[in-house]
């Protein structure tokens, strides 16, 4: 085999990975039987037929490799029954803990089970703040484990499945850590991590906070200190992947180093074996990341190419790369930054070669120096279109203009960093001009990021149309075949007619998909109905309304150091529904766990209108930190379907002090088409509604706790359905026994967000049934468990699959 056959082998390999990891494991087992004697027959033979052969063979492995991998990582958190009770395990720490956090993060690969985890598992832990152990250290945890969840909210990614790409069974939290004696070939790996503690400590000591939460992702890859605004306003200028450890720090590294070698006059093998070996140290420093092991495999077989004199093409080293790695590690083919990386890589050295020998060949000088910086990042940013629309649902418009200046400023600000950490290493002190510069430079990026990010709609939200997907994916794929083309010695030749076809075609494909994208539309509830979503959030409420007219959010959800309801869940979903504006936000209190996503989506999205409770004797309310219009009892926010305020009534005193209290209690709907949202009432402000009964949906109070849903006033109101928004495990005990068991005694269907997930109902002139979104999902196809499965009461009806809207033109 020649030419470029690796990359069809890697390509036939990774799809057969993904296939594999989704079908039922004995059917992917088959796929052995038919891959050995294919590849031996197709290895004999020659031309075309050999080839496919080859490639038919490999698909095959491809899928019994995926089927066996997702088997055993199914069998291996069989045993793991919910139980929260901490259990021992002893194992090996096979990465660098994350210690920018309060507190590290480790992966531990289980090698003598005291628990339910079998030998060879691997499990995710939280461990104890004053912990210190370090990659390759044997250590015995007493831990809470827990396997991750399916997908939860329509719009976000499946953690199980990020989880099992990785090879992770199981995740929660150590308890107690005890070190054990160290394991074989224990010495290079605690080199590996002083060096990069060592690193870690001289930013701890001579950057600002601010500095080091974009310098030690930048460096190291830890990304544990990233605030969710900062995070947000990366994603939506199009700059995440600065951090994402890949082919722009190795390449950096290794080429530093070989025009080193070249001063001190070595050779071309010198310069290669100096390349590999800063490839390995970053691979050393940083740990095994997927997108940063891809840029390593590639450095490392063309430093290989070098040695051996011999030409490389730079695509067939990237498929050699990805062919060794994913048969090293199968589940990173499902791993999207190593998707990501793969695809902007392929995208540079196709797409951007051509686009470069285009403008360089052209009469044009000008236009040529004007249009080249912007080359590779429109060819990164077409090949890893498809991804960017398939798991995000939107689209970063800024991204050339901010990369244009952000990838300069990384670029300086990686070099200062290395250059200081170099410098202080030689002698303390003497590398602080060089980390005062990453100072100057954090800063910059840090407002690239943010002048890109609030541009209006940064990342236009184009919904879950897969007919987007596909198209972005043919027009990406059809480009990317264009500027391969035959490969010449001169480096051009003549155009066929199918290169010519396949062309035009891609431009069409991608022109249309911009086209569909510009114009998509927000999904539409069916004439006369409209839709209650509640948002798995956790510990917290957020409520989505979505009318004929447009979207409503109630709540946002909770807030904390490491997490933000409202960019990890409420901007995802709005941007999967397609939502590019909304109708109107309410705030129903001034709890952290009802307002902590607020300011996410007021930077996210566009709002026409803002609506909080009246500020009351000692209770100010949310309103005037957010510009909100002030509402109390009576009031009317909307009509068709009407949004009329309940609670609290006007000019209440309340004897305790307690935004509870004085919660905004919505009825939304008409007739037997009625939801009541409850906020974080009690039983004695639910006895005071002045509502009609017959209500077809209960959002409880309070999330379930034991003060609210009283039973004179659940089976005065007569629910259909009632929806509990709590997290999972909380701290507070909600969901009450008492409430659900109430809830339950009063014939309502109860819905709960911590076993079900997402609850989408449709409300009509049929009361409510029950909307199965994860069959809408163009991302996840996992199912979410049944009402039944978690023990809940299932609605009597089930709506039907969304229907995705018409486009605009």
């Amino acid at each position: 085999m020649g030419g470029r056959s690796a990359v069809l082998l890697a390509a036939s390999l990774w799809l057969g990975i993904l296939v594999g990891r989704r079908l039922d494991p004995a059917v992917a087992a088959v796929g052995v039987v038919l891959a050995v004697p294919l590849g031996v027959v197709g290895a004999r033979a020659r031309g075309r037929f050999g080839i496919a052969l080859l490639v038919s063979s490999m698909a095959l492995a491809g899928i019994a490799r995926g089927g066996a991998g997702e088997a055993w990582l199914t069998r291996s958190a069989a045993d793991l029954d919910g139980d929260p009770a901490p259990r021992w395990n002893a194992g090996r720490i096979v990465d660098h803990p994350w210690r920018e956090a309060d507190e590290p993060l480790a992966v531990v690969e289980v090698d003598r089970p005291l628990g339910s985890v079998p030998p060879g598992a691997r499990v995710r832990v939280r461990l104890p703040p004053a912990c210190d152990v370090e990659w390759g250290d044997r250590a015995e945890l007493l831990a809470t484990l827990d396997e991750p969840a399916l997908a939860r909210n329509p719009g976000g990614g499946s953690p199980r499945r990020s989880a099992h790409a990785d090879g992770i069974v199981a995740q929660g939290r150590a308890l107690i850590v005890r070190r054990l004696a160290p394991g074989s070939f224990a010495a290079p790996r605690a080199t590996a991590s002083r060096w990069r503690r060592a690193i870690e400590h001289c930013f701890e000591r001579a950057l600002t906070p601010e500095a080091r939460e974009l310098v030690t992702p930048l460096v190291v890859g830890d990304r544990s200190r990233l605030t969710p605004e900062l995070g947000a306003e990366l994603q939506a200028a199009g700059l995440t992947h600065l951090l994402a450890l890949s082919g722009l720090h190795v390449a950096w590294l290794a080429e530093l180093a070989r025009r080193v070698i070249a001063v001190a006059g070595g050779g071309v093998r010198a310069r290669a074996v100096a390349g590999a070996a800063c490839a390995m140290f970053y691979a050393a420093i940083a740990g095994p990341l997927p997108s940063l092991m891809r840029a390593v495999a590639t450095e490392i077989l063309c430093g290989w190419a070098r040695w051996l004199e011999r030409p490389l093409d730079p695509l067939q080293a990237l498929a050699v790369g990805t062919l060794a790695l994913l048969a090293w590690a199968p589940g990173w083919a499902d791993d999207l930054g190593f998707q990501l990386s793969c695809a902007a890589t392929l995208g540079l050295i196709t797409v951007g070669a051509g686009l470069t020998r285009a403008l360089t060949r052209g009469r044009r000088p000008r236009l040529a120096w004007f249009c080249a910086p912007l080359v590779p990042t429109l060819a990164a940013q077409l090949a890893a279109l498809p991804l960017l629309v398939a798991r995000f649902s939107s689209l970063p418009w800024t991204t050339l203009a901010a990369n244009l200046l952000a990838v300069p400023i990384s670029g300086l600000l990686l070099a200062a960093a290395w250059l200081g950490v170099g410098l202080e290493a030689l002698a303390p002190g003497l590398g602080h001009w060089a980390l005062g510069a990453c100072e100057v430079l954090a800063s910059a990026l840090r407002a690239v990021a943010e002048a890109a990010a609030r541009a209006p709609l940064a990342l236009l939200p184009v919904g879950h149309d897969p007919i987007l997907v596909w198209l972005t994916g043919a027009g990406a794929l059809l480009l990317v075949a264009t500027a391969l083309g035959p490969r010449h010695i001169e480096g051009k030749g003549p155009w066929s007619r199918p290169r010519v076809a396949a062309l035009l075609g891609g431009a069409i494909a991608v022109a249309l998909a911009v086209a569909l994208a510009i114009t998509a539309c927000p999904l539409r509830p069916p004439p006369g109905r409209w839709w209650l979503v509640a948002l798995d959030v956790g510990q917290g409420d957020a409520l989505a309304l979505g009318f004929e007219r447009g979207w409503w959010l109630v709540d946002t959800g909770p807030r904390s150091p490491r997490s933000d309801a409202g960019v990890q869940v409420v901007l995802p979903f709005l941007r999967w529904a397609g939502v590019r504006q909304l109708e109107g936000l309410v705030l129903t209190h001034d709890h952290i766990d009802h307002t902590g996503g607020a300011d996410a989506v007021l930077r996210g999205l566009p709002v026409r209108q803002r609506f909080a409770p009246a500020a009351l004797p000692g209770l100010p309310g949310p309103g005037a930190r957010y510009h909100a219009r002030l509402v109390a009892r009576g009031q009317v926010l909307a009509e068709r379907p009407r949004i009329l305020v309940a609670w609290p009534p006007h000019d209440t005193a309340f004897a305790n002090p307690n935004p509870n209290l004085g919660s905004l209690v919505l009825e939304v709907g008409e007739g037997a088409a009625r939801a009541l949202l409850a906020a974080d009432v009690d039983s004695a402000a639910e006895a005071a509604l002045e509502i009609a009964p017959h209500v077809a949906v209960l959002k409880v109070a309070h999330h379930g706790a034991r003060s609210s849903s009283g039973r004179a006033f659940l089976f005065h109101m007569c629910f259909h359905d009632a929806v509990v928004s709590c997290g999972r495990r909380n701290p507070f005990g909600h969901p009450d026994e008492g409430a659900i068991a109430r809830l339950v005694a009063s014939g309502a269907a109860v819905h709960r967000t911590d076993r079900e997930g997402a609850v989408w109902l449709e409300l009509g002139p049929d009361r409510a049934r029950v909307v199965p979104w994860q069959r809408a999902s163009a991302w996840n196809r996992e199912r979410a468990p049944t009402p039944e499965a978690t023990g809940a009461r299932a609605a009597p009806a089930r709506a039907a699959p969304l229907a995705r809207p018409e486009p605009r033109w």
